[in-house]
């Protein structure tokens, strides 16, 4: 096994289900049971329809590895929620309600950080086998560079931004407001937009 199988190995297995539970003990501390819920759970439930979808149904893309149901990683939903929930922990910043400026440095900080991530971790999963991303690139017989570029920059950006909107909107509604009815509409918008995010690359006629 070699170092880039090493790192796939203990981001997608072993941190994906040790770090869950540690990153809800760290949510919740820092703030309380609804945002952990809602940070955690927006990833998780992404984690399981949309990549179940996208490799079961659409075969757009298939994992090649153990621990696979179909196309797919048994425990996708937490690799998700493990990995989205330790970048937030590091990249948001509850700033003062309503400035716009602390919610575009939110935004941008996560839109680089999942972005920089999500293209180095499917970089590396195309380059060791484990991954097969079935786009133009792929089928024209690109290095994995080149496949890489033509979803993960967009894709992954904005999938980062809108994980970071949806903090910023929740933390409003859930920590300073105590709303955690609010609970019923955040879930529903943020699986909506993330969704829209991945579909993105889809849109674009070179992909």
């Amino acid at each position: 096994m070699n170092f880039e199988k090493v790192l796939l190995f203990l981001y997608g297995k072993v941190f994906a289900l040790l770090g869950f539970p540690m990153m809800a003990w760290l949510w919740y501390q820092k703030a309380g049971t609804a945002f952990a819920v809602l940070v955690l759970g927006l990833p998780l439930i992404y984690g399981y329809v949309v990549p179940g979808i996208g490799t079961n149904i659409l075969k757009q893309w298939r994992f090649r590895d153990s621990w696979v149901v179909g196309d797919y990683y048994i425990h996708h939903g937490f690799i998700y929620a493990s990995g989205l929930s330790l970048a937030l922990y590091f990249g948001f910043v509850p700033g003062q309600t309503g400035d716009m400026w602390d919610i575009i440095a939110n935004l941008v900080r996560m839109a680089c950080i999942i972005g920089f991530a999500g293209w180095w971790h499917d970089l590396i999963a195309i380059r060791q086998g484990m991954m097969e991303v079935y786009n133009r690139a792929w089928k024209e017989g690109a290095a994995p560079e080149v496949i890489v570029t033509k979803y993960a920059p967009l894709c992954f950006s904005l999938f980062g931004a809108i994980y970071g909107g949806m903090a910023v909107w929740g933390y409003e509604a859930l920590v300073r407001q105590g709303n955690v009815s609010a609970l019923w509409w955040l879930f529903p918008l943020g699986l909506m937009l993330m969704t829209i995010a991945t579909a993105a690359p889809l849109l674009d006629k070179r992909y």
